[in-house]
């Protein structure tokens, strides 16, 4: 009985786990294990990332492909005197995935030791860039040390068309302790930057939980949103007439406004989630 009972508890476990499994899946938008000679990813679910490419910034040598930790890795020296100035560096789209995620390995070359302090930062189309929350990390000669699995990324990131990630080198101290030389080798392998997709009952439920009166409007007209929002107002030709941040319950001013159609476009700051509504002024 003691058995059969255990047997059901288990499987129980073992169904419950593989539904959440499903629930918090996330696909990979884009990859980069370089199987061969080239920088440009080899996989991912988002048809535009298929052409990004591996780069780094700020003096290094051009990039090599060998000795990866499956198959081959991006490989570069010159990354002396590089403190804070040199990097790899990537971009890619989220659009219509939010929970992004970022993994990656890099390692230092073993008789010519790259740099062995590293930060991540991301910056979106527009902005500055931005450190990424408990991504400093070190690397060795080896491909387990300076390895980052499914780090969080921002969630200004998410639903994006264009992110860019890229690791910096903080410091000039070489994996072996010893000043970066120019030869030094830094290389880069399996990235993998994942999301979980964006169900459109989420959008639905945004536009649901926004309310905009009184429509037409004349003077005014009050938007009220269960959670903070970012509001842009277009005229009928798609041009901006203000963006204002940060808003639960918010009343605009519109008497100066020609009559006519207009567009509220709403974006939720937390699931960059938007949807966008007509509004008249009379």
């Amino acid at each position: 009985m003691k058995k059969i009972f255990l047997f059901a508890l288990l499987t129980t476990i073992a169904f419950t786990v593989a539904i959440q499994m499903k629930v918090n899946a996330q696909d990979t938008l884009v990859q980069w294990t370089f199987p061969g000679e080239s920088g440009e990813a080899d996989g991912g679910v988002i048809e535009g990332n298929l052409t990004k490419v591996i780069e780094t910034a700020g003096g290094t040598s051009e990039i090599q492909f060998k000795n990866g930790f499956t198959t081959k890795a991006a490989q570069a020296t010159g990354w002396d005197a590089g403190a804070h100035e040199k990097k790899w560096k990537v971009e890619f789209e989220t659009t219509g995935y939010r929970s992004i995620n970022l993994s990656s390995k890099i390692s230092s070359g073993g008789q010519n030791p790259g740099p062995r302090d590293f930060k991540v930062q991301y910056k979106l189309a527009e902005g500055a860039w931005t450190d990424v929350a408990d991504s400093e990390f070190q690397t060795a000669n080896d491909w387990t040390t300076g390895v980052l699995f499914e780090l969080p990324i921002p969630d200004a990131c998410f639903n994006q068309s264009l992110v860019k990630i890229r690791w910096v080198m903080t410091s000039d101290t070489a994996s072996d302790g010893s000043i970066v030389a120019e030869d030094g080798k830094s290389k880069i392998d399996d990235i993998f930057i994942t999301g979980e997709i964006i169900d459109g009952t989420d959008e639905t439920a945004l536009k649901q939980g926004i309310k905009i009166y009184p429509n037409p409007a004349s003077d005014y007209f009050v938007l009220e949103s269960p959670s903070a929002i970012q509001l842009d107002l277009y005229d009928e030709n798609g041009g901006e007439i203000l963006s204002k941040q940060g808003i639960v319950i918010k009343r605009i001013d519109v008497s100066y406004l020609k009559t006519g159609t207009y567009f509220i476009k709403v974006t939720d700051e937390e699931t960059n989630l938007s949807t966008t509504q007509k509004i008249i002024i009379q």
